[in-house]
């Protein structure tokens, strides 16, 4: 990497981080978890939230590896 790259993203991780965000807030909106989080107590919320947020975050996992996985294979067709 040059100096001139240094500090420029890269497009597709834009779009990539861009999507797992959309995604994320579109579950939450989805499944009313700020309700759900309200209206439950709090010995029974923290499992809950911490189980949710590594659900989550295994998904943004897997679309950004899907991402990844397709930029991969476009990069050995264009070759």
């Amino acid at each position: 990497m040059n100096n001139e790259n240094k500090g420029k993203k890269e497009p597709w991780r834009i779009i990539a981080f861009i999507i797992s965000v959309l995604f994320i807030v579109f579950m939450w909106v989805k499944n009313d978890i700020v309700n759900i989080y309200t209206t439950m107590p709090e010995e029974q919320a923290v499992p809950l939230i911490a189980t949710t947020l590594a659900v989550y975050l295994v998904k943004v996992a897997v679309i950004s590896g899907g991402i990844l996985l397709i930029k991969w294979i476009v990069g050995k067709i264009r070759k």
